[in-house]
């Protein structure tokens, strides 16, 4: 029933990157201008049928606020139009979250339970949210009790003072391994001017999960998936990255390479084993890059007396463009490597660190063991919302972003 142009105001939420939620209003909407890894949950605007829906504002988020000039006894009128509606074609296409069903929610439920004993996924509080079809924001600071019922029904709770971590809740549910549902586990919030109020922890959590061909997110305590819009949008924004496939990783050189390495080993020397080691230098013996894999930057420490973090600025270097390279079949090693890269870059153009050779480009070299032709071609939701806010970084300091893919061939 919506006309697009006419969006005053949207908020939205992200999954990866440095922005979690975002809200803007518009004096002119752009028609289909959404951001890759953008899901669009609160919008108000105006309606295409403004003989039918009236010419006032409209507004979609967890329900529907509608101003029309009727009388209650036209309500029924009002929702069989509704119900109509939906036979229409789609005029908007949102990239958005949908609902998971009850069968798999349960079995997430689960997952998810174990996950937090593993000590995995995120917690935190928002600092404003959708209820219903308002935009509530939270002003002020809490102290948090954890609690939960077990199997017995019997009460456990533990003082989490006035910080909340996936350390403490993770330790607390190790520490109660009798706790069998995470729908029985809750946060309390108190503060002295407002009092106290609950919710449930799944509200908190931010913890995507595989479950099937599908990954799944929670919001609000809910499990959703990404729709097919919301994957489009970023899968457009990802093929514009220039993707270079590259030499393959043979498995028999590098075990070649580990013979002649152990032979001749000197002390200190870690990298026998080292893949990714085999493979820098490899590059760089035959193309004249710069090595400057495990070469460590120090950064001074915030704290007195403390020593200095060290940062691994890049794998190997060659006019002008840093590459972080790694080789690994588990999604999270390879997500770990684009956060490496996204910090390296930040701290360069910050001048956080020295770095004293020419920058223009920045890369990230994937060596996968499945035949990867272009970085869609990877499986996980997680990985590719990594790249594109690896992306939008690098272009934000006015670099180039290039993505190289090597085989590696057992």
């Amino acid at each position: 029933m919506a006309d697009e142009s006419s969006i005053l105001l949207k908020k939205s939420r992200y999954f990866t990157g440095t922005k979690r939620q975002d809200v803007s209003s518009y004096q002119q909407f752009q028609v289909n201008n959404y951001e890759a890894g953008e899901s669009v949950d609160h919008i108000k605007l105006k309606a295409a049928n403004k003989t039918v829906w009236g010419n006032r504002n409209i507004i979609f988020a967890d329900s529907i606020q509608m101003d029309m000039d009727k009388q209650p006894m036209h309500l029924p009128e009002i929702f069989k139009i509704i119900e109509a509606s939906f036979k229409d074609d789609q005029i908007i296409h949102l990239p958005k979250l949908e609902s998971a069903n009850a069968e798999i929610a349960k079995d997430l439920d689960i997952q998810a339970l174990t996950h937090l004993r593993d000590g995995e996924g995120n917690v935190g509080i928002d600092q404003f949210h959708v209820s219903g079809v308002s935009i509530c924001f939270s002003f002020h600071d809490y102290d948090y009790v954890i609690k939960a019922k077990n199997s017995e029904g019997k009460l456990l709770s533990k003082q989490l003072g006035n910080t909340m971590d996936i350390e403490a809740i993770s330790e607390f549910l190790v520490d109660n391994p009798d706790i069998d549902d995470i729908n029985n586990v809750t946060v309390q919030f108190k503060n002295e001017d407002i009092g106290r109020f609950t919710r449930n922890l799944k509200e908190l959590l931010d913890m995507p999960i595989v479950w099937g061909d599908q990954q799944y997110f929670l919001k609000n305590g809910e499990w959703f998936f990404f729709n097919q819009v919301f994957m489009d949008y970023l899968k457009r924004s990802l093929i514009a990255v220039e993707v270079i496939l590259e030499e393959q990783l043979i498995e028999t050189e590098f075990a070649a390479w580990q013979t002649n390495k152990r032979a001749h080993r000197k002390a200190g020397d870690d990298k026998v084993d080292y893949r990714e080691a085999y493979f820098n230098q490899k590059i760089c013996n035959e193309r004249g890059y710069t090595l400057l894999d495990r070469e460590l930057t120090a950064i001074r420490s915030l704290g007195k007396k403390r020593r200095d973090y060290q940062v691994e600025v890049a794998d190997i270097y060659y006019k002008g463009e840093i590459t972080s390279v790694k080789i690994s079949k588990k999604k999270t090693e390879l997500i770990y490597n684009i956060e490496q890269s996204k910090d390296s870059i930040t701290l360069i153009k910050n001048n956080a660190i020295k770095f004293n050779k020419k920058l223009t480009s920045a890369a990230l070299w994937f060596v996968f063991e499945e035949d990867i032709k272009t970085i869609t071609d990877v499986n996980s939701i997680q990985f590719l919302l990594a790249v594109e806010a690896w992306k939008k970084l690098v272009t934000g300091y006015s670099l180039k972003p290039k993505i190289y893919i090597s085989r590696h061939i057992k």
